[in-house]
């Protein structure tokens, strides 16, 4: 493993660690694809960019030829993409590293879960374009991320439409999937 594809794999690692935490209580692991759907759905109207397809060059060609966005081309909006979900992973980070006083409430603990939810989906759709769209990570990040979604791929589309409205809205400023496209959730990026 190159000294460039070590920390895409050690995030790989991290990140499969935190997903196997989450599907220790079925509910649980619900909330985190709804989590990840939310922010897949956001990013959509946010970036123009479907991540789940991001590494099919001819649907980039297509969507850019019939929808035209200032945000520039295809491969301009995966950077901003790329930028805004290591944004997004910061700050939800910065939240559990230095977390607020723990007033000991169930709602405390409620926000410090989603806040870990919402990092581990910017980080597990950071590590998926990475792999995929832009290739860099190697083949062990690939096969990691393939084992992500493979472990996602078992989250029935019909429990998304209960929980993740309650994630849309909360990754970028101003963006609310509205409605959300169910059958877009990405049963194999």
């Amino acid at each position: 493993m190159s000294d460039l594809e070590r920390p895409w794999n050690d995030m790989a690692a991290a990140t499969a660690s935190a997903v196997e935490a989450f599907a220790t209580i079925e509910e649980v692991f619900l909330l985190f694809a709804a989590a990840v759907f939310a922010l897949h759905q956001d990013t959509l109207h946010a970036y123009a960019i479907d991540m789940a397809k991001a590494d099919h060059p001819g649907q980039a060609a297509a969507i850019d030829a019939a929808q035209p966005t200032p945000l520039g081309g295809f491969y301009a909006r995966i950077g901003l993409a790329m930028d805004a979900l290591i944004a997004i992973e910061s700050a939800n980070g910065e939240i559990l590293a230095n977390p607020p006083a723990d007033d000991g409430s169930d709602r405390y603990r409620i926000e410090m879960l989603l806040t870990r939810m919402r990092a581990t989906a910017a980080r597990l759709w950071l590590l998926t374009v990475q792999a995929r769209a832009i290739g860099e990570g190697g083949a062990g990040l690939r096969l990691g991320v393939a084992g992500l979604w493979t472990r996602l791929q078992t989250v029935p589309r019909d429990t998304l439409e209960a929980r993740a409205p309650a994630f849309t809205g909360m990754f970028y400023d101003g963006i609310r999937a509205e409605p959300m496209d169910y059958p877009a959730w990405p049963l194999s990026p």
